[in-house]
């Protein structure tokens, strides 16, 4: 909703003659006014508050050589312009869009003053930024894996908000280089751009796409085309350990178009339609012991239908925490069927289908209740039926405003999947204290207890602190290729937790260190094993 700050705390600006500045006190005033908007004004804020005791040369080092996301570029975001009637809820959407971007760690939109001879708003849209800069300098070892990453990204190029990024890495299964480029409203026109270079050990990639997403509740069309080249190589894996390789090829084209169908207040319908190439071919490489998949192409022609129902709130510590986050807690939908065409390259006729859900519930003030579930399913005319159902069910608690208790539960149904596609149980897929890909199957089930601890202490304006304990219960079963030996049941564990989030990064990674121990008779993994890994939620 619309908010109105008082202008005392705002940087000096003109004001109209017959305008006058508004106070939080006179709110209501204006509320509700059908009004037109006469102005828009910025007021933009650097990385870090030097008013702050604890402020430092870095903070005056990095406000000084960081460039600050420029007017132009906020203004291209915005849904509405001068002379428009004021729209409270397309206030509100457009904060969220803000809020969206990597680049801007808040921003806020206000009625700064009316004009009541001319029935007229000021508003103001004041925006934070993130530190965009970061240098990649990554060691981590996660689940018995080891990972190294050196490179540089910028999320914020010259004050843009166009991604930029150049790295080197390594890990388990590959080591080469990447490039990347996004951007994510090109001249304010709302249509993006990516583009994805890489060059590694086991082959080379690219991925370009050019979009004009749905991005405002009220628009009447959207348009994708997104190719991908991936050549790697690709491990199996038993008890963490690999026992087979062989290389992955993949091709794949999807272009489509979408349409509103229909709109009632913040309910909204969508219509899609487009064509896919998907090619897959596997080889045998030098560390191959079994046969590889077989070659598929399951090019197909595919309708889509979605439903949204935007009711969103602004929460803290749902996911992350100290930050405000846009959480949805209307139904989101989406049915997709595909029909294969041998036309377009595929090997056989038949079709697919896809089903999604998406809710949130507030079950009492300090509660909620998430759900997100996937069913999808291949038919084709002379292989198995094909079919995974995937389940995410998460409580959230918060205890006080520092103590957060998350029980989830995941549960993972599959028939006769692909083997590069089967689900996977260790380290960062939900069991913490086992190595990444522990047990693989067609069938899976996690559970997981934490408790957070959210301190409330920032580090010289860097870093959030909160601390976590956890339980984790899971499997992964349905693959006869598992060899025999230890751990083919159910895995348990738990351990501690430091998390580390960057409050002023554009990244908005949390740095999770866990102290974790496995229930288990297997020799080789027993005792206390360090987990660090840097990940989008909580």
């Amino acid at each position: 909703m619309t908010r109105i700050l008082p202008l005392l705390c705002l940087l000096p600006m003109q004001v109209f003659a017959d305008c006058q500045q508004l106070t939080i006190d006179e709110q209501a005033s204006v509320v509700g006014v059908d009004a037109t908007i006469r102005e828009i004004r910025f007021v933009r804020n650097d990385i870090f508050d030097l008013d702050q005791k604890r402020s430092f040369w870095f903070h005056r080092f990095a406000n000084d050589y960081h460039v600050i996301t420029t007017e132009q570029t906020l203004r291209q975001d915005l849904l509405f312009k001068s002379g428009d009637k004021l729209d409270p809820s397309l206030v509100a959407e457009t904060e969220r869009l803000l809020r969206s971007r990597r680049h801007l760690r808040k921003a806020q939109i206000y009625v700064s003053e009316y004009c009541a001879a001319t029935n007229e708003v000021v508003l103001t849209v004041e925006s934070w930024d993130n530190w965009s800069l970061l240098p990649k300098l990554g060691f981590g070892h996660e689940g018995g894996a080891t990972k190294i990453t050196l490179g540089l990204a910028e999320d914020n190029l010259w004050g843009t908000g166009n991604q930029a990024q150049v790295e080197y890495f390594s890990d388990s299964e590959r080591d080469g280089y990447k490039t990347k480029w996004f951007a994510p409203n090109i001249a304010g026109s709302h249509w993006q751009s990516s583009l994805q270079y890489a060059n590694s050990s086991d082959g080379e990639s690219y991925q370009f796409g050019v979009s004009l997403p749905f991005y405002q509740q009220s628009s009447e069309w959207a348009f994708h085309f997104d190719t991908i080249k991936d050549i790697k190589d690709v491990s199996e894996y038993a008890r963490g350990e690999v026992y087979n390789e062989y290389q992955s090829k993949q091709q794949q084209l999807d272009v489509g178009a979408g349409w509103k169908l229909w709109q009632q207040d913040a309910k909204v319908q969508h219509l899609s339609a487009g064509i896919r190439l998907d090619d897959w071919h596997f080889n045998a490489n030098e560390q191959s012991v079994l046969p590889e998949p077989e070659d598929r192409d399951l090019s197909s022609v595919w309708f889509s239908w979605d439903f949204i129902d935007a009711d969103y709130r602004e929460l803290t510590n749902f996911n992350l925490f100290n930050r405000i986050e846009d959480i949805n807690f209307g139904w989101q939908l989406q049915a997709t069927y595909g029909l294969l065409s041998p036309g377009l390259g595929a090997y056989e006729s038949g079709h697919w289908w896809e089903l999604k859900a998406e809710k949130n519930y507030q079950l009492t003030e300090g509660s909620w209740l998430v759900l997100r579930s996937n069913l999808q399913q291949l038919d084709r005319s002379s292989r198995p039926l094909q079919r995974l159902l995937s389940t995410d069910l998460k409580y959230i608690r918060h205890l006080d405003d520092n103590q957060v208790l998350i029980a989830q539960l995941r549960w993972f149904d599959g028939k006769n999947l692909f083997r590069d596609q089967f689900i996977a149980v260790g380290g960062d897929e939900g069991m913490r204290a086992f190595p990444l890909n522990y047990q693989v199957g067609n069938k899976a089930m996690l559970a997981s207890l934490e408790y957070r601890y959210i301190t409330g202490m920032n580090l010289y304006q860097l870093v959030d602190v909160a601390f976590a304990g956890f339980a984790d219960v899971g499997k992964a079963w349905d693959n006869p290729q598992t060899p025999p030996g230890p751990d083919n049941g159910t895995l348990r564990g738990y351990g501690v937790g430091l998390r580390l989030f960057p409050s002023h990064s554009s990244r908005g990674s949390m740095i999770s260190i866990d102290l974790a121990h496995p229930i288990t008779d297997n020799p080789e993994i027993a005792g206390w094993n360090l987990r660090l890994i840097a990940k989008k939620p909580f």
